[in-house]
């Protein structure tokens, strides 16, 4: 039997989906006795990790599911992914804790904002808002707001309708489904010589992580 590493990755690339590739960075901040990042950093969050700018590429997609659970800070998201990464993608040289935005892959959101709170933004990728809306402070009926655009940043910015000053909101819409690498890392395998066959990798949707 005789691999086409050519063939793999006409067939992944024309049967997969286009994603947004973040490569991960663990982030100079943290303290090396402790391991701890430093909370106030602002280009890590506190996280402990940066990410470059997204590459898009395209990548096969074996199995993908979003399951809602909810923990003590509210209700986060999970799910895993299973990818099948071409040769040819740049993807297939991706490590631990990479974020993956499936750009054909889209989840329904409603969320409370409040406006002008240092909150308000939102912490994923939009498709689409739909809807904004808000109660009347005496009446208590819904008063229908205007479609913002959202930034890079995730504020959201009306033209028009937009919610007064203070005022908590709902916003609803679409977003693009987020993945993180971990636990299953992608590698090379054995095959042939080390022949650079396509790479099957287990990516989590890791709602918490990304906020």
């Amino acid at each position: 039997m005789k691999f086409n590493t050519r063939r793999f990755n006409a067939h992944l690339t024309n049967m997969g989906q286009k994603v947004l590739w973040r490569r991960s960075f663990g982030c100079a901040c943290v303290n090396p006795v402790s391991g701890a990042p430093d909370p106030k950093h602002a280009l890590c969050a506190g996280k402990g990790r940066i990410w470059e700018d997204p590459i898009e590429t395209v990548t096969g997609i074996a199995r993908q599911e979003t399951v809602a659970e909810w923990a003590q800070s509210g209700l986060w998201e999970s799910g895993d992914m299973v990818l099948s990464i071409p040769e040819a993608s740049p993807l297939w040289d991706a490590g631990m804790y990479d974020r993956i935005v499936m750009l054909n892959s889209n989840d329904v959101f409603s969320q409370p904002l409040q406006r002008g709170a240092p909150t308000e933004r939102l912490l994923f990728k939009p498709h689409a808002i739909t809807r904004v809306f808000w109660l009347h402070p005496t009446t208590r009926l819904i008063v229908e707001g205007g479609i913002p655009v959202i930034g890079e940043d995730g504020v959201p910015v009306w033209s028009s309708g937009a919610p007064p000053a203070g005022t908590t909101y709902s916003m609803t819409g679409t977003k693009y489904s987020e993945y993180f690498l971990y636990d299953k890392f992608p590698s090379n395998r054995n095959e042939h010589s080390g022949m650079r066959l396509p790479k099957r990798v287990i990516a989590r949707k890791w709602d918490l992580f990304g906020r």
